[in-house]
């Protein structure tokens, strides 16, 4: 485990210690000082969570990570009685991995005590996590670094992935951030396994187990990384392995990753309703619901206690009144910041309303689970902030939604039409990019098994605050000046007719898209090629081939004569 480890004990607590840090006087009477090294700044806390805490710890001439593993409860305390600790038990794993060639963490020492585990491993010297470098470090540097960066990257992760499976090492839970990056001579990338606790050690990999594996991994990089990255990490790897795998197998291994997605974003889906470090439940004695963990208690506690005394504000900007529902918008301090948010209330517009709540979520509920569902997906939409339902005899009536507002903002035909204050060929281009853009992200909202029933031009916002994909779903970067910006972002909202599905039909995509257009339908905004180019952009995604588009056409057109037939059955406007 630990090369001629020394045994130790202190304060209740037996360890087994390189004799390196005996020599450094790391480990005092009462074991690390480690409340000592936090008050003089030589320890941070990398990471916290429920099961454990990671510090990094800078003496002079020594910088190692430790690792506490917290006993988690009278149950996990009774299992460490028959088993080694978490501590130990990657310890030993972190040895025996890196004694079958795949490079990792030197562990430095173990301790055990009935306050939990303890595991101190050498820091690798100008190392981040994969995570870390790729939102972090790699959109800083120039357009040739990054490229070039990217591909020797992918190429790198490929041979890695290959030398791992090759030594019969499994990590259960690999993403990129149990991967260390250190970039060497000429940008050249060295990857680092950590986090060995969820390894599995036995005989080298068949396919199909290395493929199951993978897939883990490939769950990141999908919504994160371009195809070509990704083609190019798996023949290396192939090449690396002497395997033969065709473009066939690799195809499967991105459907199977589609697969396994979708039933990791359906688990994580119902997480923002509470009882976890990123969302709470809150409640009044006329409300209750469930917050973002930023959310400041005492922001929140006036709009619980009437939560319609902003919409009785004077000169409050009120953005729709209508029998089903009022959206208004106004400042709140958000996570320390003040921010601009919108605020809708849902009324009760049946007396069954309260009671179909029983059986399905309330539209506000409905609209916050799919708002963090679908920025979980990788899909922009404004984040939702809160929620709640006032409460009689146990049932909801009215809801209240508050999300932050996109900034600098238009809707989406405005937008369209502002483009003709450019010169002609300006606009054309602006237009094409825009469009393309729009086409691929209703296919990616498509592939990822939703829907939206309402997706009018009115629900698509559009301005130039870009986002990324971050390990926790669509993240806004910083906001950028002009809604004219040649670099246009899109954005979902009002998502009460989002739906998830198992199954998403032809019918239901053609009922979308002919939505859309019917809110450029009559307005000279576009031509029957702006349409073509959508489609093909839209179809490029994968779920036709682009050649079938001439069916799609006529199913979209089908759905849209359908959409005017029911509004003039109803008596209402076509936009």
């Amino acid at each position: 485990m630990i090369h001629t480890p020394v045994a130790l004990t202190t304060a209740g607590a037996t360890w087994q210690v390189a004799p390196e840090l005996i020599d450094r006087g790391v480990l005092g009477p009462d074991g690390p000082p480690l409340a000592e090294w936090l008050a003089t700044g030589e320890a941070i806390v990398i990471k916290q969570a429920p099961h454990c805490t990671v510090y990094r710890v800078i003496l002079p001439g020594l910088d190692f990570h430790l690792k506490h593993y917290h006993p988690a409860d009278a149950r996990s305390r009774a299992r460490s009685l028959l088993r080694a600790s978490k501590a130990r038990s990657e310890a030993e794993r972190t040895r025996a991995a890196g004694t079958r060639g795949v490079p990792t963490l030197e562990p430095l020492a173990v301790g055990e005590s009935s306050q939990g585990s303890y595991l101190l491993t050498r820091t690798v010297r100008d190392a981040l996590t994969l995570t870390a470098f790729l939102e972090e470090e790699l959109p800083r540097f120039g357009a040739r670094r990054r490229a070039r960066i990217r591909q020797r990257l992918a190429t790198a992760l490929g041979r890695f992935l290959a030398r791992m499976h090759d030594a019969g090492v499994v990590h259960d839970d690999l993403h990129p951030g149990n991967l260390l990056l250190r970039l060497g001579a000429d940008d050249e990338a060295e990857l680092y396994l950590i986090d060995l606790y969820a390894v599995r050690l036995g005989p080298p990999l068949d396919w199909h187990r290395s493929r199951d594996n993978l897939v883990i991994l490939n769950r990141w990089f999908v919504l994160r990384s371009a195809r070509s990255d990704r083609l190019r990490c798996w023949t290396a790897y192939r090449e690396a392995r002497d395997l033969t795998i065709s473009r066939q197998t690799i195809r499967n291994l991105e459907h199977r990753t589609l697969q396994s997605n979708l039933q990791f974003w359906r688990a994580k889906d119902h997480r923002c309703l509470g009882g976890n470090r990123w969302f709470r439940r809150v409640r009044s004695a006329f409300a209750s619901g469930s917050a973002a963990a930023d959310m400041d208690r005492a922001d929140l506690a006036p709009l619980l206690a009437d939560p319609d005394e902003p919409f009785r504000r004077p000169g409050v900007v009120v953005l729709k009144d209508s029998p089903s529902s009022t959206v208004i918008e106004f400042d709140l301090p958000v996570g320390g910041i003040t921010r601009r948010v919108i605020y809708k209330r849902f009324a009760v517009t049946r007396w069954t309303d309260p009671w179909a709540a029983l059986f399905r979520p309330a539209p506000a509920l409905r609209s916050y689970v799919m708002g963090h569902g679908m920025r979980l997906r990788g899909l922009p939409t404004p984040r939702p902030l809160a929620v709640w339902h006032r409460k009689r005899f146990g049932l909801c009536h009215e809801g209240y939604l508050l999300t932050e507002k996109a900034a600098n903002a238009v809707e989406l035909p405005d937008y369209v039409a502002g483009l003709d204050r450019l010169s002609p060929a300006k606009r054309q281009a602006a237009l094409h990019q825009l469009i393309d853009k729009a086409g691929r992200l209703l296919a990616a909202l498509h592939e990822r098994r939703l829907s939206h029933r309402d997706l009018k031009g009115a629900n698509l916002l559009v301005n130039a605050v870009p986002w990324f994909v971050s390990s926790r779903g669509a993240v806004e970067h910083s906001e950028a000046a002009s809604e004219t910006s040649p670099r246009p972002q899109i954005w979902f909202i009002d998502l009460v007719g989002v739906r998830r599905h198992n199954r998403l039909t032809e019918a239901r995509r053609a009922q979308n898209l002919a939505r859309l257009y019917a809110s450029f339908h009559g307005r000279g905004l576009i031509t029957r090629t702006d349409l073509l180019r959508f489609l093909r952009a839209y179809l490029g995604l994968g779920w036709a081939g682009a050649s079938d588009w001439k069916t799609w056409y006529v199913a979209i057109a089908r759905a849209f004569q359908a959409k005017v037939r029911r509004n003039l059955r109803n008596g209402r406007p076509l936009g």
